[in-house]
């Protein structure tokens, strides 16, 4: 019989051997089956350690629990068949529109995703050569083309949400390419070089199942009649289908705002800004670990309680990784954080974020897109080229500018240049972080003594939510909004598992 066993404690360093020993100490006769979760308590920086929850087989024991096996294929998910007049449409192909593909697909349905950016191989490239001194592409970028934004992140697949499709995602990404840690790691992540090739394997199962995809194929117009969606235009062509899924991510915003003047509901919200804060991948481990010897590189997630009532947190910390220039507009400046699965550029990097209310930014729907305009672009107006604005920790804390910061070391590959943050945010964002990283720095030593702030981070989720029913849809007929850029989702499993449910949500109605 299988059953789990958890608040099982590893040394650091063990193998599978380790922990058949450690179940036989504390249980007795089982068998060790696999590992279910795995986390590193570092708490006391004199006993860090791992503590797991593991699979054991063996005889019934009221001290166990019962192991049940989760769902761990889109494929498991089908329960019925459906035929629809014309194959649905999916607008982006990030891991909303993915893996909406994938379940779409699954049933026979043959789906056609719609992508404004190229496939994931070119998109590599064109994105090392921006890097390198190309001009920037506005439809193929950091934020747009295959993968979506996720694509160029940490990979990170640790999510607050709760839903039983979690299981089904990271085991699609295993069956695709992903390392199998994914499965158990308390946070797991992908890495971006290995995630390039997940998601180009996820659109060949989609393509050998009768799915299509249409890459440099953005969508200009949704066609809506009598409230119903009709088809899409791209290119020039018309498609038409009763089933259009809308997941476009959020920094479409010309997408999203075209379809407000269209009538489709929808609502500003809050969201967050801030800029990018890099460490060397050394202090972050001192500070968290104390010893390093044998450990991952550390991360962290910090929040403060601000003096004014607002929030000031990390987001997307990215051990070992890079600042990536993740601008999507021309004369814009937006970073973002990227890591590969080794985690070993030597550097630490994460978004130290204010949050903002609609009443902050503005009085109409879509003023949350204006205000991070106008941050974008007061930012490249600093530097120019796409050189960011930065400044060291340390004097930002103090209300000063850092001379020579174009000599400071970090990963951001278009270069940095001084630049007053004061002249960009709001005084509220400005002193927000200020307060923020004096405390970050009493909880992780040197957090608020090292380093250098690049900015502006802007894109961290979706100012506006695309309002959906019970059934799925929008006011609009057949229209499914999904995943970040409808403002459901925050991160690359919430996005997939988002993307699942509105599918299957379609499946169901059609029935």
């Amino acid at each position: 019989m299988l059953q789990k066993l958890s608040n099982l404690r590893l040394p650091i360093g063990f193998d599978n051997e380790t922990i058949a020993q450690a179940v036989k100490k504390k249980i007795g006769g089982y068998k060790f089956v696999k590992l279910d979760k795995l986390s590193l308590d570092s708490r006391r920086k004199n006993d860090i350690h791992y503590v797991a929850s593991v699979v054991v087989d063996g005889k019934p024991n009221n001290n166990l629990q019962e192991y049940k096996s989760p769902k761990t294929s889109v494929k498991q998910l089908i329960d019925c068949s459906v035929k629809l007049k014309s194959r649905p449409i999916i607008i982006g192909s990030g891991p909303c529109g993915m893996f909406a593909g994938l379940v779409l697909a699954y049933a026979g349905l043959c789906p056609i995703i719609f992508e404004g950016g190229d496939k994931v191989e070119n998109r590599s490239k064109i994105v090392t050569n921006f890097n390198l001194g190309d001009s920037l592409n506005e439809n193929t970028n950091i934020q747009f083309g295959e993968g979506g934004a996720g694509t160029f992140s940490d990979g990170k697949l640790n999510t607050g949400i709760s839903s039983e499709y979690i299981s089904v995602v990271l085991n699609e990404f295993v069956k695709h390419g992903a390392s199998e840690d994914i499965l158990y790691l308390s946070k797991p992540h992908i890495g971006t070089d290995i995630l390039k090739n997940v998601v180009k394997n996820i659109r060949l199962t989609i393509e050998k199942l009768g799915g299509e995809y249409k890459f440099n194929s953005k969508v200009d117009e949704i066609i809506i009649n009598n409230d119903k969606v009709c088809g899409v235009k791209a290119c020039g062509e018309t498609y038409y289908s009763d089933n259009v899924i809308l997941a476009c991510g959020h920094s479409a915003r010309d997408t999203i705002c075209k379809l407000y003047k269209q009538g489709v509901a929808m609502s500003a919200k809050a969201f967050a800004v801030g800029v990018r804060v890099e460490h060397s991948q050394d202090l972050i481990d001192k500070g968290q670990y104390g010893n390093t010897k044998g450990l991952p590189p550390a991360d962290y997630k910090l929040s403060h309680r601000l003096s004014n009532g607002k929030g000031c947190f990390t987001f997307c910390m990215c051990p070992g990784g890079y600042v990536m220039p993740s601008m999507s507009e021309f004369d814009t400046i937006v970073t973002n954080g990227m890591s590969e699965y080794k985690r070993d550029s030597g550097f630490a990097n994460s978004a130290i974020l204010v949050g903002v209310e609609p009443k902050d930014y503005g009085t109409g729907v879509l003023d949350g897109f204006l205000y991070q305009e106008k941050l974008e672009k007061a930012a490249f107006d600093i530097g120019k080229n796409y050189a960011a604005p930065a400044v060291k920790v340390t004097d930002f804390i103090a209300g000063k500018t850092s001379k020579n910061i174009d000599s400071f070391k970090t990963t951001y590959a278009k270069g940095v240049v001084s630049g007053d943050f004061q002249r960009i945010f709001d005084d509220f964002i400005v002193d927000g972080m200020r307060e923020g990283l004096v405390q970050f720095g009493k909880k992780i030593n040197g957090f608020d003594k090292q380093g250098i702030l690049i900015g502006v981070e802007s894109r961290s989720s979706s100012p506006v939510r695309i309002e959906r029913n019970e059934c799925g849809m929008s006011n609009i007929f057949g229209l499914y909004p999904s995943g970040e850029g409808a403002g459901f989702a925050g991160g690359i499993t919430s996005s997939a598992v988002d993307g699942i449910k509105t599918a299957l949500k379609l499946i169901e109605n059609n029935k």
